[in-house]
């Protein structure tokens, strides 16, 4: 049983609620005409969510604004009900977008006012916030006055009301729990839960216990999963933000048996990533004012080619999250993206160009990954950079981090070799074990396409994981720079050691060695040819 202190602050709780959704009734006409209409609209499969959410809730919609995930969730949540079988759906959604407001309170709330389900299970990181969550779904019901005025069969007290579980004046039992708690065998009279709501079931000191998320996990597929009933649509909606790379969530994600989403704040950084540092460092260290001197001085390229997901929150709203938070928290929190925590060498020291210097030497690296067959091949890395003599600054021009057969990465050497302005002057290509033969054949097939590619096959040590090591003290240096477009290489290095794969970090150190340690000179000539940018 909750203290007295804990129930006395619900109440409170409840009252500000209460305060909050009684202003917001002005102008509702209350005509039976205006109400027939509403509630046919709200009753819409497909747009009546999102009409319900826009009508009735006033006080949560503060912005005209939809977020990527806002119109996802008004789209996919009625389309779940629709489904004749039960649905898994786990979403990961950045901070900020109002996920919990429309996945477990207005939509378990649509829920009800149509009847779609009957026995609704909520779970949250803890009892201490699930509460307040069914406080706010019982203060809607009792106190709104707009759906009082057009659902009055359906507000009101139920003939359940308690702070961990209600049933509502329409006979829908909504009952919340903590995550890993005991859910077994429960009804509500002929009824086993038909829909379970998973919001933010981890936290950040449990999600950095290996034992704790992997104990997650099985609640998660032993007790949630199994309690709807035989034979009948049981749905389950899990939403929450990634916290740890290998968190509960982030393992859900990648769970075929799953429908999955992941939505990051900013779609797309900024092409100058360069000025941001600058302004980062103003910002920190000399105050906003002068920070936004200089934002307001260099706003169109500090802006150029960035794309957030949502239009109410911009890039400088953004971009001071992420100066507050520090870029590992921002990065999680509203990227979707965590890295390995202490162990991620390279999370926080990648550095971006975006404008080359004019006396490049380029050099190219291939590393063919021919040690695998089939779906378990690992991704072929192609790696072209310019190296700055006079600076010891590497400029990664193009970086392909796919998986695809020995024919056509050949292809593409030849092809970027052929197209390239500024050619290079060598390729290093991994000559491991049965490697070799594709190196002789590049140089056979560029040679009968009239595209003549200098080769040197290289065997590289045995420690993979140390050789890539190196290269961070020059990234941190920013001796070793990036396109922001060049995304999988730039993620490998981000999650090293534990990315999925490692392909495009052992070429980015091959390309460093040639290019640092090569037989090019600055005496070679390169010669110029139209180019077709190349960059994945």
């Amino acid at each position: 049983m909750k203290s007295k202190e804990f129930l006395k602050s619900l109440a409170e709780y409840a009252a500000q609620l209460r305060q909050t959704i009684e202003a917001e009734a002005d102008g509702f006409d209350a005509s039976p005409a205006a109400i027939a209409g509403r509630r046919a609209k709200v009753l819409d499969p497909v747009h009546g969510y999102e009409y319900f959410v826009n009508t009735y809730f006033p006080h949560y919609v503060r912005s005209s604004e939809k977020s990527e995930l806002h119109e996802f969730l008004f789209s996919r949540l009625p389309e779940i009900l629709q489904q004749p079988e039960g649905i898994n759906e786990a979403d990961a959604a950045p901070r900020g977008e109002a996920k919990s407001t429309l996945v477990t309170r207005l939509f378990s709330l649509w829920t009800v006012i149509t009847g779609a389900k009957k026995f609704i299970v909520i779970a949250m990181d803890s009892i201490d916030q699930a509460y307040p969550m069914l406080e706010a779904i019982k203060a809607e019901l009792e106190f709104n006055p707009r759906l009082k005025t057009d659902f009055p069969e359906m507000c009101g007290q139920g003939r359940v009301w308690q702070a961990g579980t209600i049933v509502t004046a329409s006979n829908v039992k909504i009952q919340v729990f903590g995550s890993g708690k005991k859910m077994r065998g429960m009804v509500h009279g002929p009824f086993r839960p038909d829909l379970a709501v998973l919001d933010d079931i981890e936290n950040d000191e449990m999600v950095r216990n290996p034992d704790q998320r992997d104990k997650l996990e099985m609640w998660l597929k032993q007790t949630v999963l199994p309690l709807g009933a035989v034979g009948t649509k049981f749905d389950v909606i899990y939403i929450g933000t990634i916290l740890h790379y290998d968190s509960v969530l982030s393992r859900t994600l990648n769970n075929p048996f799953w429908s999955t989403r992941k939505f990051k704040a900013m779609k797309r950084w900024p092409d100058r990533m360069d000025l941001w540092d600058r302004w980062e460092e103003l910002y920190r260290n000399d105050g906003a004012a002068v920070a936004e001197a200089f934002y307001q001085a260099n706003k169109d390229e500090m802006e150029r080619g960035a794309q957030t997901s949502w239009a109410a929150r911009g890039v400088l709203a953004l971009m001071k999250i992420r100066a507050r938070d520090g870029h590992a928290t921002f990065d999680s929190e509203y990227q979707n993206d965590p890295v390995s925590g202490e162990d991620a060498p390279f999370a926080e020291n990648i550095k971006y160009w975006s404008e080359l210097p004019d006396d490049l030497v380029y050099y190219g690296a291939l590393d063919p990954s021919l040690g695998k067959a089939g779906a378990g091949r690992d991704p072929s890395a192609i790696l072209v950079g310019g190296y700055q003599k006079s600076t010891g600054r590497l400029f990664v021009t193009v970086a392909q981090v796919k998986k695809r057969l020995p024919d056509l990465i050949i292809e593409d050497v030849i092809r970027i070799q052929k197209e390239a302005r500024v050619k290079p002057v060598l390729w290093v290509v991994e000559t491991v074990q049965f490697q070799e033969f594709l190196k002789d054949e590049l140089i056979k097939r560029g040679a009968r396409s009239g595209v003549h590619i200098p080769v040197r096959g290289i065997k590289p040590s045995a420690d993979k994981m140390l050789r890539i090591e190196t290269l961070q003290p020059h990234m941190a240096n920013g001796l070793i720079l990036l396109n922001p477009d060049q995304k999988t290489l730039i993620s490998q290095l981000r999650h090293f050691p534990k990315a999925d794969h490692d392909d495009g970090p052992d070429a980015l150190h091959m390309l460093w060695m040639a290019a640092t340690s090569g037989r090019a000179t600055e005496n070679m000539r390169a010669y110029e040819i139209p180019v077709v940018p190349f960059t994945i």
